[in-house]
C-alpha cells in the first residue's frame, strides 16, 4: 500500500498532568502553542513543526531520542497500602519486552490473603503506548509445563489471558472502565475490569485496571466455535471474530497486514471500488494461525458484500443490506456509545466485528476507550469539540487509519437514523442519563481514592513537589469528565434528529 501522510499521536502522559519528555524538548515548552500541549503534547505534530526545523534532525531520531531519554525515575511511596486493594506481584527473571512473552510467576493478594498463584507468560502490550514509562502488559495464565491454564480472577469468567492497564494517557484513570460499564449496562458485552496495584519484579507500578481480553467464548464474546476442519455447509456461517486495528506492537507498518492475518476492504473511504484501501480486518477468532482457507475466503465474501450492499447508490440495495446483513442492534448501540463518549478512536482502530453461526454481522465489543470522554488533546482540530466521530475523515484525513465509508453511509440512511434516534431517547431515560452516568463516574472515583490507590499512583509518577492533596488533584479531573459527559449528552440530544 502507498505510504500516506499519518498523524500518530504519541502521548506521553503522568497521572499528574506532567509530561515524561527529555530535557532538550523541555526547554521548548514555552513556545508550544496552546496550554493543551503542558499536559497532552503532541510529539509527531510538534517535532515535524518545530524542532526538526530548529534543530535539523530527523523525526525518527527525534523520537528515538524521546524513548531513550524518557525514564521516569521511582518516586517515594509514603502512603500504606490498603490490603482491601487487590494485590498482583508479578516476578520475572528476565526483562519483559513486547515480544515474545518471559516467562515468570503472579500472584494476587486481597486482605493478606493469596487468592492466585501461577506460571505465567508476560509482555509489553500497546502499540504508541510501548515507548510510555507506565507500561502496559498482557500475560497467559500457564501450568508448570508451560500450558495454558484457565482461571478466575477477581470474580471475573475463567480464561489464560488477561490484561493490566495502566493508564497513562487519562489522568482520571477511569475512561477505559467508566467505558466498559456503561457498555455492560446496556447489555452489550465489554471486559470487565477491577482496579488493582501492580509490582513488577519489586517495583511498585501503581494503579493499574486488570482487565479481560477479548476472546470467544460463552461468558465473553458468546459466538459458536468453528473447528479447523470445517470447510461448507451451516457450520461454515461462525463464528467469526474480525478487527479493525492496527496490527500488534505496529504503529504505521502497512507491510504488517498480510494474507496470513487480515483482509483488505474492497472500497476506499469514500465508498469507492479500491485495491489500495485504508481498512483491514484481521482475524481474531479463528486466530490467523488457525483459520483456514475456506474459512477466510466465506467471511471475506460476506464483508464484501456487506460493504458492496452499502456502496451503492441504490437505496433499496442498501436496506436490504441493512436487514439480511446486519445486525441492526448492534450497529446502533455501538454507534451510540462510541458518539457518547466521542471516541475518536472509534470505529477506525479497536474496533471489533463478529459473525455468528447463521447470524448476522454483529457490532462490539467496544475496546480501548482511554482517549474519550474529552480528553485534554487536539484531535485534528474540530474533532476536540463536540462533533460526530463517524465524520472523523472530514477532518483529519491525511490519518493512516481513517473511519470505513459505510458508517457514513448508515448515518444517512432513514431506516439506521431512526433505529439511532430512539434507542437514543431511550436510554436517556436510564442508562445514559446524567444521573446514572454522573453517579457510575464517582462510584468509581470514589473507590480508586478512597483506597488511597490515588495517592500511591501520584507518589510513584509524580515529578512535582507541590501540592499533595492527591485526592483533590485527582478530583479535578473526575469533574472534568463529569462536566464534560453532562454536556456532551445535551450536544448530542440537540442534533441526534439531524444526524
Amino acid at each position: 500500500m502507498p505510504e500516506r501522510s499519518r498523524r500518530h499521536q504519541f502521548f506521553f502522559h503522568s497521572t499528574t498532568s506532567h509530561l515524561f519528555i527529555p530535557n532538550f524538548v523541555s526547554k521548548y515548552q514555552k513556545n508550544l502553542p496552546s496550554k493543551n500541549y503542558s499536559i497532552k503534547f503532541h510529539i509527531f505534530e510538534y517535532l515535524k513543526e518545530n524542532t526538526m526545523k530548529n534543530l535539523g534532525i530527523s523525526l525518527l531520531s527525534c523520537l528515538c531520542l524521546m524513548m531513550c531519554n524518557s525514564s521516569q525515575k521511582a518516586g517515594i511511596i509514603t502512603t500504606p497500602p490498603n490490603k482491601n486493594v487487590p494485590l498482583v506481584r508479578i516476578e520475572t527473571k528476565q526483562s519483559i519486552e513486547d515480544d515474545p512473552k518471559t516467562t515468570g510467576t503472579i500472584q494476587i493478594f486481597q486482605n493478606d490473603s493469596l487468592l492466585v498463584s501461577s506460571a505465567i507468560g508476560v509482555e509489553l502490550r500497546g502499540a504508541v503506548s510501548l515507548y510510555a514509562d507506565k507500561k502496559s502488559y498482557g500475560f497467559e495464565l500457564r501450568k508448570e509445563n508451560g500450558d495454558a491454564q484457565e482461571l478466575s480472577l477477581l470474580n471475573m469468567a475463567k480464561d489464560d489471558d488477561w490484561v493490566l492497564h495502566g493508564p497513562m494517557a487519562d489522568p482520571s484513570m477511569i475512561r477505559n472502565s467508566l467505558a466498559y460499564e456503561i457498555s455492560n449496562q446496556m447489555g452489550r458485552y465489554a471486559a470487565k475490569s477491577t482496579f488493582v496495584e501492580l509490582h513488577v519484579n519489586g517495583d511498585v507500578k501503581g494503579l493499574y485496571l486488570l482487565m479481560e481480553k477479548i476472546k470467544r467464548n460463552d461468558a465473553k464474546v458468546n459466538i459458536s466455535k468453528l473447528a479447523i476442519e470445517t470447510t461448507n455447509g451451516d457450520d461454515l456461517t461462525g463464528g467469526y471474530l474480525l478487527k479493525i486495528d492496527k496490527t500488534a506492537g505496529k504503529t504505521d507498518d502497512w507491510s504488517a497486514y498480510t494474507s496470513d492475518n487480515s483482509f483488505q476492504s474492497g472500497f476506499d473511504e469514500n465508498g469507492k471500488p479500491s485495491k489500495s484501501a485504508i481498512t483491514h480486518y484481521l482475524f481474531e477468532y479463528p486466530k490467523a494461525k488457525h483459520i483456514t482457507t475456506p474459512q477466510k475466503a466465506y467471511i471475506q465474501q460476506y464483508i464484501n458484500d456487506f460493504e458492496k450492499g452499502l456502496a451503492t447508490q441504490n437505496q433499496a440495495e442498501n436496506i436490504a443490506t441493512i436487514e439480511k446483513q446486519m445486525d441492526l442492534n448492534s450497529f446502533v448501540d455501538y454507534f451510540i456509545l462510541t458518539e457518547w463518549m466521542q471516541n475518536n478512536d472509534g470505529y477506525r482502530i479497536s474496533t471489533y466485528m463478529q459473525k455468528d453461526k447463521n447470524g448476522k454481522l454483529a457490532m462490539g465489543p467496544i475496546w480501548d476507550c482511554d482517549l474519550a470522554f474529552g480528553p485534554d488533546q487536539s484531535f485534528c482540530g474540530p474533532m476536540s469539540k463536540d462533533n460526530w466521530v463517524f465524520r472523523y475523515n472530514t477532518f483529519c484525513g491525511d490519518d493512516g487509519w481513517l473511519v470505513p465509508f459505510w458508517w457514513t453511509k448508515l448515518a444517512k440512511t432513514p431506516v439506521f437514523k431512526k433505529a439511532v434516534v430512539a434507542r437514543w431517547q431511550e436510554l436517556r431515560q436510564n442508562i445514559l442519563s446524567d444521573k446514572n452516568v454522573l453517579a457510575t463516574i464517582q462510584n468509581q472515583a470514589d473507590y480508586i481514592q478512597q483506597n488511597k490507590l490515588i495517592d500511591r499512583n501520584y507518589e510513584r509518577w509524580s515529578e512535582s513537589k507541590q501540592d499533595k492533596n492527591f485526592q483533590k488533584r485527582h478530583q479535578k479531573h473526575i469533574e472534568k469528565v463529569k462536566n464534560w459527559s453532562v454536556k456532551h449528552a445535551a450536544w448530542i440530544d440537540q442534533n441526534i434528529v439531524n444526524l
